[in-house]
């Protein structure tokens, strides 16, 4: 540097080429932060990105800027990761019951609820093949529970006409749903 001249006239720092000089060793203080390699990785790589976009102009100390950039992206996955877990604890503590320390949750499986709704779907296609005086005894009987003696009352049928039909609907729908 020629006398007179100071360090603030000197050309902007080329963040990137620094950075990919150093990738190696900023990879190592991240990893030996987090814990992990791969984590590391993500973290250098959005350092990258970042500075890609260019944001970053004007910087006179270009190491020791990588590092805090490294150290504050570290800072950050952590409270997001901490963030995440609380929401998720709270979450799981809303909508699960614990039994033995094991969490149970209250909320059928998305493949069961699939499943059960095609059941439904095909149950109630069978219940509508039923003939007409078969499928009202059946809806009253199971689906209104009323007894048999009721049904028999409101049709102005006899206690075993129900008992037969009855009989003849519960055939018909497990030979359909099987």
């Amino acid at each position: 540097m020629a006398a007179g001249q100071d360090d603030t006239s000197a050309a902007p720092l080329d963040l990137m080429s620094l950075y990919l000089a150093q990738r190696a060793a900023l990879t190592r203080f991240v990893a030996a932060r987090t814990g992990s390699a791969h984590e590391a990785e993500d973290i250098v790589q959005e350092m990258y990105f970042r500075l890609e976009r260019g944001e970053y102009t004007g910087v006179q100390a270009g190491l020791p800027y990588l590092y805090k950039m490294a150290l504050n992206l570290v800072v950050d996955r952590a409270r997001s990761r901490r963030r995440s877990v609380q929401r998720d604890g709270a979450y799981l503590q809303a909508s699960a019951t614990l039994v033995e320390a094991e969490a149970v949750t209250e909320t059928p499986h998305p493949d069961d609820v699939i499943d059960s709704r095609l059941r439904l779907s095909r149950l109630v296609d069978a219940v509508r093949e039923l003939p007409p005086q078969c499928g009202k005894v059946f809806r009253l009987h199971k689906l209104e529970g009323r007894t048999h003696a009721e049904v028999a009352a409101e049709l102005g049928i006899s206690k075993s006409a129900v008992e037969k039909h009855m009989i003849a609907a519960l055939k018909h729908l497990s030979r359909r749903l099987q």
